[in-house]
């Protein structure tokens, strides 16, 4: 069998993690209803960043991935596991509050943030279209928001903003893990940059169980949903993720994200934990409309339609 080209690896990879995080999303609003959002991440990346290197130094899977030069241990703690944590436990407070279906649609805004941030790079520029694009993306968000600040209802406001908030996290993680995979291993990033995470959420997981007063609820259920978070959540999709990130731009893997919440209400509707709420089919439609402004090269689109020929 001839081997898929490079595009196509990096497209089924990206569709394979979005896939597997809708699930993903699924499962920790369930854990959100038994256990706390440090404790849930510290595990969560504690076992998974493990696993992982325990795959890279005791198998041929990923190839030979040297251990990281001195002068990028440091970066892994603070721009790999430090943003990785801060990511995680946002997520995990604001699937408390929120539908998981909603914490999807704005963790889709990473691209506008992406493109926001690489304009601002030397050598960027703002194009008005891009501005345009956000106003879209967030009109989208303020959809989304505009019944729990009306009604006071069961998605609250508070949650829907912590939830953009991770998605300008996971923005700056995505970034981050592509800077410091250059020259060195995605796949090291992803295992480093995880057990780190770990680690850094542990003293904060302690004192959510001292505020507690009593270890948390270790059901069949919960159980469950941790392992498909740590194998099907964590270690397969970021090490997809972040192979991808080594090979395109931030905001064009970013792009793939937007199909997130499609997946999320998917594997929710099947599970039969949610239904899709009034303003969540026009949300998404405002939101992937002003990402798809803002990323398609529109020009070099309609002038194959529009240039005159020789």
């Amino acid at each position: 069998m001839p081997e898929r080209p490079p595009t196509t690896r990096i497209v089924l990879s990206l569709a394979a993690a979005v896939f597997l995080w809708g699930g993903n999303n699924v499962a920790l609003k369930q854990l959100m209803l038994g256990w706390t959002p440090a404790w849930t991440g510290s595990t969560r990346f504690l076992i998974a960043g493990t696993l992982l290197m325990v795959l890279i130094h005791w198998t041929p899977w990923f190839g030979r991935i040297p251990l990281p030069p001195p002068e990028l241990r440091r970066a892994l703690w603070w721009r790999g596991g430090l943003l990785m944590a801060t990511y995680i436990v946002l997520c995990n407070v604001a699937l408390q509050f929120i539908p998981a279906s909603h914490f999807a649609l704005e963790l889709s805004l990473s691209p506008i943030w992406a493109l926001w941030l690489e304009s601002r790079a030397p050598g960027g520029r703002h194009h008005p279209r891009h501005w345009a694009a956000a106003a879209l993306a967030f009109s989208g968000v303020g959809l989304l928001l505009w019944p729990a600040l009306k009604n006071h209802g069961d998605s609250k406001w508070y949650g829907e903003l912590i939830g953009i908030a991770s998605g300008w996290f996971w923005t700056l993680h995505s970034r981050q893990g592509k800077n410091l995979a250059a020259g060195w291993s995605a796949t090291g990033v992803a295992a480093h940059s995880m057990w780190r995470a770990g680690v850094l959420l542990l003293p904060i997981a302690a004192l959510e169980l001292l505020h507690a007063g009593k270890l948390p609820t270790f059901s069949p259920r919960l159980l469950g949903f941790q392992t498909y978070c740590i194998i099907l959540g964590g270690v397969i999709p970021f090490t997809l993720w972040n192979q991808c990130l080594a090979r395109w731009p931030v905001s064009r893997v970013a792009l793939f994200g937007n199909m997130i919440p499609a997946s999320t209400m998917a594997w929710a509707a099947f599970a039969g934990f949610e239904k899709p709420s009034p303003t969540f089919g026009m949300a998404m439609v405002l939101i992937l409309g002003g990402v798809l402004l803002g990323q398609w090269d529109w020009e070099r689109t309609f002038a194959r339609f529009w240039m005159p020929e020789d």
